[in-house]
């Protein structure tokens, strides 16, 4: 199989000093790429006109919010025992990706939302171009919910330089808000949740790092 990986999974342990760098490069040392999102999916990329012949027929750039509404996509989904899901758009919810998504998600017909997709619909917008990319096709081969984990929740490891005490926070929303995994480490510095201005509050008073996991 023909998985997607990643190039720059190196990200994923980056090293932030908060002391010498400024909360913007930590934020921006989170933005993730797209082909890590399939890769976290272990998206399998098909030919979307082998899977819904109908798509030949149309002239130009096909528009995912266009197919949704096609009247003879639905015919060949529902052909297949297939049927779509609404298209969720990443610029209406706050994401670590780098650029604006569009995505479809493809169920058996007889699935619910909260089952994991057979494929899943991306079209992509090419930033030097000023326009979405052209539409594609995945399977799906790994739980749907680690993309969406991979989308909005992220893992960091802070570390007091001079106790050498590491904290671990997560977010789930984008890194507006963090909150420490083990309650026990919680002291009056490092506390249950930390906002962005907490972190630079932080490391205007201690030296610490922070490590991306």
């Amino acid at each position: 199989m023909n998985y997607i990986r990643t190039y720059n999974s190196f990200k994923e342990s980056i090293e932030i000093d908060l002391n010498t760098q400024n909360l913007s490069d930590l934020l921006e040392s989170l933005t993730i790429f797209e082909d890590s999102l399939l890769s976290s999916i272990k998206a399998e990329k098909e030919d979307i006109v082998n899977i819904f012949d109908n798509i030949k027929n149309y002239k130009g750039k096909v528009d995912i919010d266009n197919l949704s509404e096609d009247s003879n996509f639905m015919e060949a989904l529902s052909k297949l025992g297939l049927r779509k899901s609404n298209i969720q758009n990443t610029s209406d919810f706050e994401t670590f990706l780098g650029k604006p998504l569009k995505f479809m998600s493809i169920f058996k017909i007889q699935d619910n939302d909260l089952m994991n997709p057979t494929y899943i619909l991306i079209q992509s917008y090419n930033d030097s171009r000023n326009e979405w990319d052209e539409i594609r096709l995945y399977k799906v081969n790994d739980d749907i919910k680690k993309f969406y984990d991979k989308l909005s929740s992220k893992t960091i490891e802070i570390i007091d330089n001079n106790t050498k005490d590491s904290y671990i926070y997560i977010t789930s929303n984008s890194g507006n808000d963090w909150e420490l995994k083990n309650l026990n480490d919680e002291t009056d510095i490092f506390k249950r949740y930390l906002q962005n201005p907490d972190l630079e509050n932080m490391a205007s008073k201690k030296d610490i790092t922070v490590n991306i996991i």
